[in-house]
Order: C-alpha cells, then sequence, then structure tokens
C-alpha cells in the first residue's frame, strides 16, 4: 500500500521563526483568556489550539523543511508525527478540541482548557527550541 499523499509546502528556518513567534503570540493570548471562566475558557482553548497548529509548522520547517499545507488539521498532526510521534499527538489532542471552541454553542470545561494550555506550552517550547 501506498503511503497517504499530503500537501505541503516548503520553507526553511525563516519561516520555521516565524511561525513560532505566531505560537508564541496565540499562547500569550491564551493564557490570558485562561484567567477567566466562562466564554473565556473556548476563548482561551481556541487561541491555544492555533498555537499549536503554528507550533506544528514550526517543528516540521525546522526538522524537514516543509510542512503540512491543507484544511484537514488532523492531517497536519499526522504530518508531525512524521517528526515527533508524541508531538503529533498532542497537536491531534489540540485539533480535537477545535471544532467546539470556535464553531460550538457550549461552554468547554476547565479541564479541557488546562490539558489544551498543557498541550500547547509543550508544542510551543519545542518550536521555540528548534528555532532559536
Amino acid at each position: 500500500m501506498t503511503p497517504k499523499q499530503q500537501r505541503s509546502r516548503s520553507g526553511g528556518m525563516t519561516e520555521a521563526r516565524r511561525r513560532a513567534a505566531i505560537a508564541a503570540s496565540y499562547l500569550e493570548l491564551a493564557e490570558v483568556a485562561a484567567a477567566q471562566d466562562g466564554p473565556a475558557v473556548n476563548t482561551s482553548i481556541g487561541n491555544a489550539v492555533l498555537a499549536g497548529i503554528a507550533a506544528g509548522d514550526a517543528i516540521c520547517l525546522a526538522a524537514i523543511g516543509e510542512r503540512y499545507a491543507g484544511q484537514d488539521h488532523n492531517a497536519a498532526a499526522d504530518f508531525l508525527e512524521r517528526v515527533d510521534p508524541a508531538l503529533g499527538r498532542r497537536l491531534r489532542s489540540l485539533v480535537g478540541l477545535k471544532s467546539a471552541a470556535h464553531y460550538g454553542d457550549s461552554i468547554l470545561t476547565t479541564t479541557d482548557r488546562t490539558a489544551a494550555l498543557r498541550h500547547t506550552t509543550a508544542l510551543t517550547e519545542d518550536a521555540k527550541r528548534r528555532t532559536t
């Protein structure tokens, strides 16, 4: 069986550093929103998801010179798993919260927020380590 083809975009350390900086900025917003409950839980998680996606891009760019370029964020997690399986699983956990955080009409739990921030922090720290 042939491996699944994935759309990708090539880039180097300049692009990796930019994506890492974007990840850090989204994480900062997620942490600010984490100081509140209610709807801010979704805001925090939503920004954590965006941070994780950007960090995953930075990690892939730094490691293999390309990143996932499609709309399927689960496929982005598959792409990251090629570089680091544990980080790919972290991104998959985050993107599992994306629809509910961004488009849902229910408030997510503080447990979801804690997990999202933990995954995003790990991804963002790895992106920073690989790009500095």
